[in-house]
């Protein structure tokens, strides 16, 4: 027979929630040894997230603000209850993907395709994904194939409202009526629903990846001239959007590609980016090599606006010597300028990873490339003596 003080004791330990983003949850008992990297596993395990993939998840917490923090892998979640004001004791978590491949095909398993379509689509309902208005109704027209495949036209207003809470981003809404959005998806969407699911979801996710804010995470904060800005870290760098007054919109204002950034420093709610120029000859002065090619049309027309200014640290000096440029900016609170720091590092370490691991492969891919042509360029002139023989 069990004993009824364990069981209480049991009952009256904190618990983490954990929000999955197929809209599972799982209840986790937390213990004094518990930490983040022991519940992704157990997560990895549920979902069938192979051990390769499984580097692209993380756990957070939204907070009052609607700013999301990532947790450490190293963080034990008993002490982060503590830390906390629950009076519940029940610490609710969210699983969700970090760090974005730049194609999907780069994934060892479809489950991790899955949960990648999962996650864009929330960024898409966030109205963080920016794409062109006919990219948005088909990305809009394939996400009711997937949760409403039953639509028909005098519902497709009750379909795209259940996958888009929020409505339509101000951006459509600027130049499209909301009739005109629902004749468009629904056009496109008796397309995708003769696709199979699968087929629809990896269409989703290859048409998100044209945007240049694909899995982007945005914060609220302060430029150096104390105007309202947006700090979107991903994994090609870190963007920054001006968000107007009156209309609500997201404009891109400045980028700095992970390639160009020297450091990255955070002191209570300041956040600095830190870019050295290096030298470069004067015959090439004149050639941007760190300007970015905007795949998506509306950024594009942005980007090449006269009155935006794009900074990728390669303005010249006349005696060409390197220089530090330092841009400021300043956080809601210092756990958000902590969680931004922290961020751009991981996504910084990840960007290098990444690059080193293409590299690696291009050797080894030249390497076998070699040993099959080897035999080729050894008997090569006995083939042509053969031959003339012959």
């Amino acid at each position: 027979m069990a004993d009824p003080n364990r069981i209480a004791t049991a009952s009256k330990r904190p618990k983490a929630l954990i929000r999955l983003l197929d809209s599972q949850q799982i209840e986790v008992v937390l213990h004094s040894r518990l930490s983040v990297e022991d519940v992704l596993r157990l997560v990895a395990e549920k979902l069938e997230i192979s051990f390769s993939d499984s580097q692209y998840f993380c756990l957070g917490f939204s907070d009052n603000l609607n700013n999301f923090h990532w947790l450490d892998g190293s963080v034990i979640l008993y002490d982060l209850v503590a830390s906390t004001s629950n009076p519940k004791g029940t610490l609710t978590l969210s699983h969700h993907v970090r760090f974005f491949v730049e194609t999907i095909y780069e994934v060892q398993c479809a489950s991790t395709a899955k949960l990648f379509f999962f996650d864009i689509h929330n960024q898409l309902a966030r109205h963080e994904l920016l794409v062109a208005s006919e990219d948005y109704f088909e990305l809009v027209a394939i996400l009711v194939s997937v949760f409403v495949p039953d639509c028909q036209e005098q519902t497709t207003a009750e379909a795209i409202s259940r996958i888009m809470p929020m409505s339509h981003p101000p951006y459509i809404l600027l130049k499209t009526d909301q009739s005109e959005v629902e004749r468009r998806v629904f056009e496109k969407f008796r397309y995708y629903r003769r696709l199979p699911v699968g087929t629809g979801m990896i269409s989703f996710i290859k048409l998100a990846e044209k945007s240049e804010s694909y899995g982007y995470r945005m914060y609220e904060a302060l430029n150096e001239n104390n105007d309202k800005c947006i700090l979107s870290i991903g994994y090609k760098g870190i963007y920054i959007y001006r968000r107007s007054r009156h209309q609500n919109l997201i404009t891109p204002y400045l980028a700095y590609p992970w390639r160009v950034i020297d450091n990255l420093y955070y002191r209570d709610k300041k956040f600095s980016i830190e870019i050295r120029e290096p030298k470069k000859n004067a015959s090439s002065e004149n050639v941007s090599d760190d300007a970015i090619l905007m795949n998506d049309r509306q950024l594009s027309e942005a980007f090449n606006h006269p009155t935006t200014q794009v900074s990728c640290g390669r303005r010249r000096s006349n005696n060409q010597q390197p220089r530090v440029l330092l841009f400021p900016f300043t956080c809601q609170t210092p756990l958000v300028c902590r969680t931004v720091w922290m961020s751009a590092i991981a996504q910084h370490r990840f960007f290098l990873e990444r690059k080193e691991l293409k590299k690696v492969s291009l050797l080894v891919y030249r390497f076998f490339l070699l040993i099959l042509l080897l035999p080729l360029y050894v008997f090569h002139p006995f083939v042509l003596f053969i031959a003339q023989k012959a």
